[in-house]
């Protein structure tokens, strides 16, 4: 049946609508969502991101930097937060279109579930416990018991399954209080360290410590958020209008990430030290270091633990808060045992990244799907028409187009000179839409099997 607005009739087996569209009565403002995605970025990533710019950029190259790359950024995001309003299903269930069912099944539980939801989720927590160590002995001269490395790897964790567990509703309750303390504390120590050096003059003459070229910089900026971007609509389903979610990422990562980018590579830039840590410590406000990285992983990891339990909703029958508390509890295990030395974590954190080129490029296999195939090559042209959702819609089993774009955008993409998460966004676009329309216009059939949708959307 052809996509129409939404109803609260369908049953949500597995909450959080993870398997069905949001109901019209469940939609959420702008500024809600804004906020929501706004906890996502004050991570300790985005803050070490801008600190590595204030190593190798002066202040002029730094803020143009952020800019460009932010603001490519906000625009791929923008087109996968639009299919989302207008779709109101998660990244995974509209995946369905341009994947099929099962390949849309392999696609997310290989990018977002793994990767995202226990692969970064256990990094990113023992990286906490780390951090939270190293702060405590520069700020007290000791680490405390609680904070330690092994015992601060498995509260940490479990704290950051508690918000996830409850959905948008959990994200957006721990955003609304995280956001604004992160924020003050950040351009706090931004503030200091302007101060010291002597005012924005002299932070003008400041001369990097690690030269780098803004190309390089821009890459970074890209590729340090370029996961987000292609998950928006998990986030923007929500929408209260179709452009509402787009929008609300789109100014948080144009706008505010350039303005955080900056703040933090200051510090750095005008600083004897080689991270924000230390540089906040040098300042004297090593308290406000350890707010940054409570709040910041925190609010960040819960959105792991949410994406990678759409992901696995999708395809294993489990409620999505269920599927959680087992992601955490594996997430925060492996954390434990790379905080006491079981194994060690460069060499997941090296297959991560790896495995992390696999997801931008669904965000060009889903955006040329939407916007280019289905409404010039299909002739589908009204946006609640393109894709179909709800019970007895039926599906491919496989897209091999999108299967053959996805996976091209991801091995070509390092070869090609430029932002290799950007290439792969275009890599998987470009071919996508290439193979639709000669497949389409030929006659030759590019799906195979079929999966009729059940009443629960599984």
């Amino acid at each position: 049946m052809a996509q129409t607005e939404p109803t609260a009739t369908r049953v949500d087996s597995f909450g959080d609508y993870s398997t069905i569209q949001v109901p019209k009565t469940e939609t959420k403002s702008l500024f809600g969502m804004f906020l929501v995605y706004l906890g996502v970025l004050i991570c300790v990533a985005v803050i070490w991101g801008g600190a590595e710019l204030g190593l190798g950029l002066n202040l002029k190259n730094m803020i143009t930097a952020a800019i460009i790359g932010s603001l490519i950024l906000g625009v791929i995001g923008w087109f996968t937060g639009y299919i989302g309003g207008h779709t109101r299903t998660s990244t995974y269930v509209m995946m369905r279109h341009s994947f099929g069912r099962t390949g849309a099944i392999v696609a997310s539980i290989a990018v977002s579930g793994l990767a995202t939801g226990i692969g970064w989720f256990f990094i990113q927590a023992w990286l906490f416990s780390t951090v939270l160590a190293t702060i405590c002995n520069t700020v007290l001269g000791y680490v405390p018991w609680i904070a330690s490395g092994p015992v601060a790897s498995i509260w940490g964790a479990l704290l950051m399954c508690l918000t996830a567990y409850y959905g948008y509703k959990g994200l957006a309750f721990l955003s609304n209080i995280a956001v604004p303390l992160f924020l003050i504390v950040l351009f706090s120590g931004t503030y200091a360290a302007v101060t010291e050096a002597g005012g924005f003059s002299a932070a003008a003459l400041a001369i990097p410590s690690n030269p780098i070229t803004m190309g390089t910089g821009i890459t970074a900026v890209i590729g340090m958020y370029i996961s987000g971007a292609t998950i928006t609509s998990d986030i923007a389903r929500f929408a209260v209008t179709p452009t509402a979610g787009a929008w609300a990422w789109f100014l948080q990562v144009a706008i505010v990430q350039p303005i955080m980018l900056v703040a933090a590579g200051l510090m750095t830039l005008l600083t004897p030290a080689g991270d924000v840590v230390q540089s906040m410590a040098y300042l004297g406000i090593g308290v406000g270091a350890l707010l940054l990285v409570i709040l910041g992983q925190w609010t960040t990891n819960d959105n792991n633990l949410y994406s990678g339990s759409l992901a696995f909703v999708t395809a294993i029958r489990i409620k999505r808060s269920h599927m959680v508390l087992i992601q955490g509890v594996i997430g925060a295990a492996l954390a434990f045992l790379t905080s006491i030395g079981f194994f060690g974590a460069d060499p997941f954190m090296n297959f991560l990244t790896q495995l992390g080129r696999f997801l931008p490029p669904i965000a060009g296999v889903v955006i040329a799907d939407y916007f280019i195939v289905k409404p010039y090559v299909l002739g589908i042209k009204d946006p609640y028409k393109r894709y179909e959702f709800g019970e007895g819609t039926v599906y491919s089993r496989w897209n091999w187009a999108g299967i053959i774009a996805w996976i091209l955008g991801a091995l070509l993409s390092p070869y090609i000179p430029g932002a290799v998460g950007l290439n792969s966004v275009l890599i998987g676009l470009v071919v996508y839409a290439v193979l639709a329309a000669i497949f389409e216009k030929s006659g030759t059939a590019y799906t195979s099997g079929t999966y009729i949708e059940p009443a629960d959307g599984f």
